[in-house]
């Protein structure tokens, strides 16, 4: 059982998008350019609504062209989603075209208790099949 964000339709939110497959249980958050704290308080009740319904929640986050954060506030808010969220997703993969994402992800790993790995944008096919492993 999942929850209906939109449908299948993207929502976009400024620098993000999000996009829920329901019947999959997978949430999809493509971020590009540099975020800003709004469009992060955009993303929380999307996320909110996800996380909290569904009955096996997964994350793929698609980090291409990611250029980082607007300023420190946005960093903050991030960092403060990252916090509140840990611990509602099974599984998170991460897609990104930057070696500092990767690293990102493998530091994170270790100290959650989601299951996290990277893959590179060329590889994100993989992905989806590896959050589908073992799901149902």
């Amino acid at each position: 059982m999942g929850v209906e964000i939109e449908g299948r339709r993207k929502h976009v939110v400024y620098m993000i998008e999000v996009n829920a497959h329901t019947d999959d249980d997978i949430l999809t958050i493509k971020a590009s350019g540099k975020l800003s704290k709004e469009d992060l308080d955009d993303l929380e009740p999307d996320l909110n609504k996800f996380a909290t319904a569904s009955d096996d929640p997964h994350l793929i986050m698609i980090l291409e062209d990611f250029k980082g954060w607007q300023d420190t506030a946005a960093f903050w808010k991030d960092l403060q989603l990252d916090a509140e969220y840990i611990g509602y997703f099974d599984r998170i993969a991460v897609v990104g075209d930057k070696q500092w994402q990767e690293w990102g992800t493998k530091l994170v790993d270790p100290i959650t208790k989601e299951e996290m790995h990277f893959f590179p944008i060329d590889k994100a096919e993989n992905a989806w099949e590896w959050l589908k492993q073992n799901h149902n």
